[in-house]
């Protein structure tokens, strides 16, 4: 890419605006080049380029696209490739509208499924007119588009939890409301829980909890789509609100009766938050010393010491919560393994009322000793189907 070499001269950059239909014109002529050597190839997906076409149906903002002239004249394309190949290809109709996109646009609804050519000529004529702003670069030396379009493509990658707080709803605010209250009551602080808020890690924890207590079940996948819609819809009810309010007090009272350090991760933290919202209404108080015993003891396993005075079948079930504890949050199976070995473990350890027959499958752990504690395990949870609902009120 050659340019301006005199040291006096300064990159020029001239803002204007252009409609689609100027710019696309520019493209078919040959005068303006979408693929120069440095560009990445064509690789938005389907989804995306309709995104952006909604966008330009809606008539809402489009990032500039800005274009590089060189000495001869010829005009190159800096950033914004995507962009126009997109908006290039959905007028030669190689993709449809998609109508569904939220939040739900009665007029664009309308249109969904219909290519370019098919759709209403004022359409047409209104999405040809929509204007993109672009940026034209002149006098610049050899180095300096190159090291621009470097720079317009660091790319910071957000974690779904920024994606979602971009989102505006009740539901967003309803979990901003209950971090920012356990962060003042103690409970969510690294030196409380063993890690930070960094890229918003106790929004993701605490949205994912009220969508599983809102759903009153433990068995239904909860990934990042499903936690998006909650924040796209309506508002949590007050008595998921009030419930993960109590199970932050409940948990953090449990943190406070022992002098050692527990260190959580999401899925712990997770699994502990639900497990305390539960179980005081089901199987009775927690033992003020049951999350520190079950660490203790956790701790003890894995590092590969007995648990005195309970079977080694008992064990195994503690160090399947030790393995499943690395797992992803969003794994059913983990989750539903999590939440049930506290309660194997609350109920042997301090006798706590037993749930979902599981006093049958504790006395099976001491009896039986020819087959796998993982599959016995897997076996009972899905007959009783823990987890599902997460609290009974026949179970009071």
């Amino acid at each position: 890419m050659a340019g301006a070499t005199d040291k006096e001269m300064r990159l020029r950059a001239e803002k204007s605006d252009l409609e689609i239909e100027t710019i696309l014109s520019r493209i078919r002529r040959g005068q303006l080049d979408l693929q120069p050597d440095f560009q990445r190839g064509e690789i938005w997906n389907g989804p995306r380029r309709q995104r952006l076409v909604d966008t330009i149906l809606r008539n809402w903002f489009v990032p500039a696209v800005h274009i590089v002239v060189e000495e001869n004249g010829d005009e190159i394309l800096l950033d914004g490739q995507q962009r126009l190949v997109a908006i290039r290809d959905f007028v030669k109709d190689e993709f449809v509208v998609d109508g569904t996109i939220p939040p739900i646009d009665a007029d664009i609804a309308d249109l969904h499924g219909l290519r370019y050519s098919e759709m209403p000529e004022a359409r047409q004529r209104a999405f040809m007119r929509f204007a993109l702003s672009v940026v034209t670069l002149r006098d610049f030396k050899p180095q300096e588009p190159n090291e621009l379009f470097f720079r317009l493509n660091q790319s910071y990658n957000l974690t779904p939890s920024e994606k979602r707080n971009a989102l505006h709803g009740p539901a967003r605010d309803q979990v901003r409301n209950l971090v920012d209250d356990m962060i003042e009551h103690g409970l969510l602080s690294q030196e409380t829980i063993g890690f930070s808020n960094k890229r918003l890690a106790y929004d993701d924890i605490i949205a994912r909890v009220c969508v599983a207590i809102q759903r009153n079940s433990l068995r239904s996948h909860i990934n990042n789509n499903t936690v998006e819609a909650f924040y796209r819809g309506e508002a949590f009810e007050d008595a998921t609100l009030d419930g993960v309010r109590r199970a932050g007090a409940t948990l953090l009272a449990q943190i406070d009766t022992g002098d050692t350090r527990i260190k959580f991760n999401k899925g712990t933290l997770q699994t502990w938050l639900i497990y305390a919202y539960w179980a005081p209404d089901t199987t009775g108080e927690l033992p003020p010393g049951l999350l520190h015993s079950f660490e203790e003891t956790r701790l003890r396993l894995r590092q590969g010491g007995a648990n005195t005075g309970t079977s080694a079948r008992f064990d195994e079930v503690v160090l399947m919560y030790d393995d499943r504890a690395s797992y992803r949050v969003t794994d059913v199976s983990s989750v539903v393994i999590r939440d049930a070995a506290v309660h194997l473990f609350s109920e042997h350890t301090f006798g706590t009322r037993q749930r979902k027959q599981s006093s049958r499958f504790l006395e099976s752990l001491r009896t039986d000793s020819d087959t796998s504690t993982q599959a016995d395990l897997s076996e009972y949870l899905d007959e009783v189907r823990w987890g599902e609902p997460i609290r009974d009120v026949s179970e009071r």
